[in-house]
């Protein structure tokens, strides 16, 4: 049979190379062309000598395409693929005449045309299969006697259903290789074939539990998501009745004694694997996705978290990271709940993204209105934020200064990191089942990394990181052939600009620095070979600092540096390394994350009532002669009492100050006054410890709050399932909310200056970002004290008591030094008691911080502060009077 096929694909490339150009010159004469009046032809009519000519000549460019095309393929052969001669504009023809031609040379597969030594016997055990010895077949393979004129490609198509897994039978058969011919009565190792169940859901199932029950292994999850996606939509949602299928129910993958925090690859072994392998969803807390069904019944809780795992060295989920994106030390049972959530992301990228996410919300809270409160994030999103602080503790800067352009691909054992440098690579294609979760984890670095502010970054089809990241650097587009031209577009007026010039002579300019910074174009799914044709027609321009990353299903044919990523493992440049995943349900929550901290939406403020109906408010400020004074520092606490109102102490603590961890028992003491009555399971999944780590720290927390006179612990046991504080522990938050509790618009004055008496400084002080946990309560402690600042500074201000004003804006600075509101009655307060000076030098701070921060003062605001400064009598009066 295969004698037959190469037979016939001989006969057809003797056909175009030989029979074509005879039969042109035995019908046309393209000499004609030459001899035309074409003067005729293009003014009145074309003869049919001409149109003769023309088709003639037509026929031989297309033949010489073919011909050289077809060299270059038998060269390839020939050479066995050490030779590779890439033409422009063949891709769209490449692939028949190689098939043709491996055809002809009787090889197995397209992609390696030779015939190579013929197999006579295969020995089985691929060590990837887990065989323990020779001839001994692994349980998830079956035999196959080789039948003559079996190759490797027709036994994957007849047997595992696609031509295309022939790498899956090399895979499972050592000593042979895609180069191999197989010999008659050889026997084979196959990928056991998987019998889909098909199962019932119950109240309270979920994906991860019927995955555990059905698979064996509850994080095989995404493989019946995958099975199911014409009915499950949405992960998190699955209805009781719904028949699912459970892809390779009989089949259960046994799992390492060893695990990891990067995910492994769970695909059924004749089941394709998901185009992306997804982490467990960061829903519940325990590593998998909140799929419970939905029915009244379905209220319990999942169960607990899977066991520890052990990072393997240079894992991003390593503790005590040795100074690189990653860590050496082992993992810590702490550390596994922020695994789920993270996978394999690093600790360096995780800070990037942190101190982003901080900058965006800080200006959320200067750019909001007096009376309002940013909008707060969910559960999830929040679990996600703590992990990332997590992750980043410890993360140092990379040990090289970086180009802008660097990506961290992975790690090697010990934690050394694996940097590619993308401007330098020119372009750069991922291959691999993880391609897709490896270029989430890139453009993630480009746009959050430290060292790539300078970078301009396009994403095809990336609008869901445009719209979430609002970032003037990030750009989106539709389409491949849209990318394919707007990265053509670039690299032309970039080469014409630049004339003699280099790009580095040009980025030393500084008036041309801009324009030629570098650009990366991101195509995030694999693109086809006329479309790689294309991108390296676009990069045969030179170097104009524009470089791409591209997701392709195998290696191009264009020169490339060429990353392929697994789960557990990814490879290039001859380096193996465990790699930089951002799997699709924390690239989600990533995005929700830069949409929440992004958005200029508010809400109305929990502590600013709107009155309606027959409800009368209190008066706006009291008479002039009830002026407060200052308060006084308040007593010593009789309970314990935890100040959060600034750098956090606990006072008035019964027993000694522990040894250790002091830090985390005062936020769990925090947490306890914020969730009173909650769960102990509640709160090792919002802080993200394990359950050994809570008790420890709840002990020494216990030992610290110590009882009160008749021995009751200020911390009770839990022995109802519920932990809650003694209630008079209490916290100076609480004393300020509680002294302005009907509002802060209608408190009164002497309200509002004994609550501003209580502020020391930002809230939370030092902790105010490693309590991720606690950015909406900080969020909404500090616009309070905002709020309350401003209405007692604006009641000051009505009956021109400037030092009331000034002292209350001083107080609110201690806890948001840079808002604007604060600045802008300051500068009101300086020009009520004509202080013209100081209200100019105010009014220039403003205006620097907030250009300085790309913000625009409100309109109301800026009205204000304008009428201020320019339109009092006594200020329009002083020039005359000199």
């Amino acid at each position: 049979m295969r004698f037959i096929r190469a037979i016939a694909a001989a006969a057809a490339l003797a056909g175009l190379l030989v029979g074509v150009p005879w039969f042109l010159l035995a019908v046309g004469n393209a000499g004609d062309l030459i001899t035309a009046d074409w003067r005729t032809a293009l003014l009145v009519a074309l003869d049919s000598r001409t149109v003769l000519a023309l088709l003639s000549g037509i026929g031989w460019l297309a033949w010489a395409v073919v011909a050289v095309t077809a060299v270059a393929e038998i060269v390839a052969v020939v050479s066995r693929q050490r030779i590779r001669i890439h033409l422009p504009g063949t891709g769209w023809l490449r692939p028949a005449i190689a098939a043709l031609v491996a055809a002809a040379a009787a090889a197995p597969t397209v992609a390696a045309a030779d015939t190579g030594p013929v197999v006579h016997h295969v020995v089985s055990g691929a060590a990837a299969a887990g065989v323990a010895a020779p001839g001994q077949a692994p349980d998830a393979a079956r035999r196959y006697l080789v039948q003559p004129g079996d190759e490797l490609w027709t036994v994957a198509e007849r047997e595992l259903g696609a031509g295309e897994r022939w790498r899956d039978i090399v895979a499972l058969n050592d000593g042979l290789s895609e180069a191999s011919a197989l010999s008659p009565g050889a026997t084979l190792l196959l990928p056991a074939p998987a019998v889909d169940a098909v199962v019932t859901v119950e109240a309270g199932d979920t994906l991860w539990s019927i995955a555990e029950r059905e698979l064996g292994d509850g994080e095989r999850w995404p493989e019946i998501h995958s099975a199911n996606r014409a009915r499950v939509d949405d992960p998190d949602v699955i209805d009781v009745g719904w028949r699912l299928v459970v892809p390779g129910a009989d089949a259960p993958v046994a799992r390492s004694d060893v695990a990891t925090d990067i995910p492994p690859d769970t695909a059924a072994p004749s089941q394709p694997a998901p185009s992306v392998a997804e982490v467990p969803q960061p829903g519940d807390g325990a590593g998998r996705p909140d799929t419970r069904a939905q029915d009244p019944a379905a209220s319990a809780p999942a169960p607990t978290a899977p066991g520890p795992t052990v990072a393997v060295q240079g894992e991003p989920g390593a503790a005590n990271t040795a100074g690189t994106d990653g860590g050496s030390a082992p993992l810590s049972a702490d550390q596994d709940a922020s695994d789920a959530l993270l996978g394999s992301l690093g600790a360096l990228t995780a800070a990037g993204i942190l101190a982003g996410l901080a900058t965006r919300r800080r200006l959320q809270v200067l750019g909001r209105a007096v009376g309002r409160r940013i909008i707060p994030g969910s559960e999830e999103l929040t679990r996600f934020w703590t992990a990332l602080a997590g992750r980043a503790h410890g993360a140092a800067a990379l040990p090289t200064d970086p180009a802008a352009t660097t990506l961290v691909l992975g790690w090697r054992p010990g934690g050394e990191p694996v940097l590619l440098d993308l401007e330098k690579e020119r372009a750069t294609v991922v291959t691999g089942p993880e391609s897709e979760a490896a270029i989430a984890a890139a453009i993630t670095g480009l746009v959050c990394g430290t060292w790539a502010e300078a970078v301009r970054v396009t994403i095809v089809g990336g609008h869901d990181w445009s719209d979430s990241l609002d970032d003037p650097r990030v750009t989106a587009i539709g389409t491949v052939d849209e990318g394919l031209a707007t990265l053509a577009r670039t690299c032309s007026e970039r080469r014409l600009a630049m004339g003699q010039a280099s790009v580095q002579t040009l980025r030393a300019d500084p008036d041309t620095a801009t324009a030629f910074e570098p650009t990366v174009v991101v195509f995030p799914t694999p693109i086809s070979a006329v479309q790689f044709d294309a991108l390296g027609d676009a990069l045969a321009l030179g170097d104009v600092g524009v470089s791409v990353l591209v997701a392709a299903a195998a290696p191009p044919h264009i020169r490339a540096a060429v990353v392929d990523v697994a789960a557990a493992e990814g490879r290039w440049d001859g380096l193996t390394f465990a790699p930089q995943l951002l799997q699709r349900p924390a690239k989600r929550a990533l995005l929700g994350l830069f949409h929440l901290t992004g958005t200029t939406e508010t809400q109305p403020a929990p502590w600013w009532p709107e009155h309606t109906g027959n409800i009368t408010p209190l008066p706006l400020h009291s008479a002039p002669e009830e002026s407060p004074d200052m308060p006084p520092p308040p007593p010593a606490p009789d309970h314990p009492t935890l100040l959060l109102l600034g750098d956090v102490t606990l006072e008035g603590a019964a027993g000694p100050k522990p040894s250790r961890a002091v830090g985390q028992c005062l936020e769990y003491c925090a947490w306890l006054l914020e969730h009173p009555g909650s769960t102990p399971s509640a709160m090792t999944r919002s802080l993200l410890v394990a359950e050994p780590t809570r008790r420890s720290n709840m002990s020494r927390l216990r030992g610290w709050l110590g009882t009160d006179a008749d021995g009751a612990n200020y911390l009770p046991d839990a022995y109802s399932g519920r932990v809650a504080l003694d209630e008079r522990v209490t916290s100076d938050w609480e004393r300020f909310r509680a002294v302005l509790g009907g509002g802060v618009s209608v408190s009164s004055d002497h309200a509002l200056a004994e609550a501003l008496g209580m502020v020391r400084g930002e809230p939370l002080g030092s902790f105010a970002f490693q309590w991720v946990w606690a950015h909406q309560v900080r969020a909404d402690m500090t616009a309070m004290i905002v709020d309350a600042a401003c209405v007692l500074a604006d009641r000051a201000l009505e009956r021109s008591d400037v030092d009331l004003a000034l002292w209350a804006v001083g107080r609110g600075r201690l806890a948001a030094p840079d808002d604007d509101e604060l600045a802008a009655r300051e500068i009101l307060a300086h020009a009520r008691a004509g202080r013209w000076a100081e209200a100019d030098q105010a009014t220039l701070r403003l205006t620097r911080a907030a250009r300085a921060a790309g913000r625009d003062l409100a309109p109301a605001l800026a009205r204000r502060i304008q009428l201020a400064l320019h339109s009092a009598p006594a200020r329009r009066a002083a020039p005359a009077a000199d």
